[in-house]
């Protein structure tokens, strides 16, 4: 049997341990072994694909702005952590697959801005299984692939969003009011969505596809 890809995980411990859990099953149930990787990781290991997941807000010094009032808890080491093995993954030319606070990053890292705080926006008392409201996407990207339809209904947890697209990136899913649902890049090698496909892997295909094709991709840089 072919050796399972590897799929690198930012984590922080200041979250705890079961707020990873759900991007590991998902990842482990679409065929790949995850690998944590904890705030001041300096070198990316060998990985073949990189998860950054959901979380806190990242510092907006980050995108040159200073802080709103409305801003919540940062954690400034992990923002450092996750920029930097970004970069590390773009050099290398593997597969990054970012969901809500990772669609920020990575917007972030590729010299993009964020909404600091979007009013209403803000359904965490639903809990994650909630599907909140209706989001558009583009059949031709990968979330479109994935969905296999040009509407799906989405557990977007957010309270900030993408503000200025980064270059390099567009645009692939929106909301019913225009905030940025999904990204990828124009290489095809980073995909974004704001929602939370890791808590919908049990229950909409939709979202088993998405990690699905983003490890199917990783397994392809492990054979070339």
């Amino acid at each position: 049997m072919a050796e399972k890809p590897k799929i690198g995980i930012t984590t922080s411990p200041r979250r705890g341990a079961e707020y990873y859990v759900p991007y590991r099953r998902a990842v482990e149930a679409a065929g790949a072994e995850p690998v944590e990787l904890p705030p001041g990781t300096s070198a990316l290991p060998e990985v073949d694909g990189l998860l950054l997941p959901g979380g806190w807000d990242v510092d907006p010094s980050f995108y040159g702005e200073k802080k709103d009032e409305k801003v919540g808890p940062i954690d400034r080491e992990l923002d450092e952590t996750e920029l930097r093995l970004f970069q590390q993954a773009r050099a290398k030319e593997i597969p990054v697959l970012g969901i809500c606070r990772g669609q920020q990053v990575i917007n972030v890292a590729l010299g993009g801005s964020l909404v600091q705080h979007l009013d209403d926006h803000d359904v965490r008392s639903h809990g994650r299984q909630h599907l909140a409201h209706t989001i558009e996407v583009d059949p031709s990207s990968e979330l479109g692939h994935a969905a296999g339809e040009h509407q799906i209904r989405v557990n977007s947890l957010h309270h900030q969003a993408i503000r200025r697209l980064a270059p390099g990136l567009h645009q692939t899913a929106k909301g019913e009011d225009g905030t940025v649902e999904g990204v990828e890049s124009d290489d095809g090698l980073i995909v974004a969505v704001q929602c939370h496909p890791e808590e919908l892997t049990t229950d909409l295909p939709w979202a088993r596809r998405l990690f699905e094709r983003f490890v199917a991709k990783a397994r392809a840089k492990t054979q070339s």
